[in-house]
């Protein structure tokens, strides 16, 4: 399973977006040692970002992790700096390699 996100951060608050995120990602990375947190800009739109989680064995698993206390601490300031933003979870259906 795969977790998602298309960030759209405000003007000027970029590098401390990804500082964030990756302070997040770091910390359930502890937890979830099974999970590749990526993160993503947008070459022609700087103020995107996309992230890609794999690795998640069930969704039960990501529902654990977005409850944790640190999970939803980092989350709150991440979502003050953005103008929008969308999680998903998805399931893999097609790759080519």
């Amino acid at each position: 399973m795969y977790t998602s996100g298309v960030w759209i951060v405000k003007e000027g608050r970029e590098d401390e977006f990804a500082r964030r995120w990756q302070g997040s990602a770091d910390l359930l990375a502890l937890d979830f040692p099974d999970v590749k947190f990526m993160l993503l800009r947008d070459h022609d739109n700087p103020r995107r970002f996309v992230s890609l989680d794999e690795g998640w064995r069930t969704s039960e698993q990501i529902d654990a992790a977005r409850s944790t206390p640190d999970y939803q601490n980092a989350m709150a300031a991440i979502w003050r700096m953005l103008e929008s933003g969308d999680i998903a979870t998805l399931t893999l259906v097609a790759e080519v390699s």
